[in-house]
């Protein structure tokens, strides 16, 4: 008998500000302690900052109505929106499909109908110099029936495998890796994560910090 795999929902359907704040509060109250999930991306200090963002300036609109105040509340609902999409993403990546692990965060789950298989290696990976110091942005193309990304870099000969770290798990499809050395040169490699497990690793892409 096949092994059934769920996957996380979101559950952003019709959802509104003020129940988008109650549901990434009950995130980091489920996730509190959870070693299941022991790192969570975000992290839940970032989440909790934002729900409570989003429940000022969702008050401040009810109060007011006005532009500015409705121009706030919709920023910071984007912007909680987007972390738990995140959230969600580090859910599916470290719950090997099971269901009572998702809902153990708060989440809830769907069974998919037609199961994405194993994935494509992310494309195109690039990397280009910010201007500003110790700043590099890197960027692939997106993945289709990708959960979250794994984005790998070094410092060292990246045919050392001893020097590759995991740089972050995301469900963004590009990041600015700051605080690094000048006149250092990082190579990148990117992997994407999805129901039937990893992709093959992505072409490297290298520049020097400045």
């Amino acid at each position: 008998m096949a092994t059934i795999v769920f996957t996380v929902r979101l559950g952003f359907s019709g959802v509104t500000p003020t129940a988008l704040v109650e549901k990434g509060r009950n995130h980091v109250t489920m996730l509190t302690g959870n070693i299941a999930f022991p790192t969570p991306t975000p992290t839940l200090l970032v989440l909790g900052a934002a729900c409570d963002t989003l429940d000022v300036a969702n008050q401040a609109f009810e109060f007011n109505r006005g532009k500015v105040e409705k121009q706030t509340r919709d920023t910071a609902f984007t912007a909680l929106k987007d972390l738990l999409r995140e959230l969600g993403g580090y859910v599916q990546a470290n719950c090997n499909g099971n269901k009572d692990l998702i809902l153990s965060t708060g989440f809830n789950t769907r069974r998919p109908n037609d199961p994405v298989g194993p994935l494509n290696a992310p494309q195109n990976l690039r990397v280009r110099v910010a201007p500003y110091p110790g700043r590099l942005d890197v960027s692939w193309n997106g993945v289709r029936g990708r959960l979250m990304y794994q984005l790998y870099y070094t410092s060292m000969d990246p045919l050392d495998p001893a020097g590759w770290k995991l740089l972050l798990q995301s469900s963004k499809n590009r990041h600015i890796v700051d605080e690094l050395k000048n006149d250092t040169v990082y190579t990148f490699r990117c992997v994407a994560l999805g129901t039937a497990g990893p992709s093959p690793v992505s072409d490297i892409a290298s520049a020097k910090a400045s």
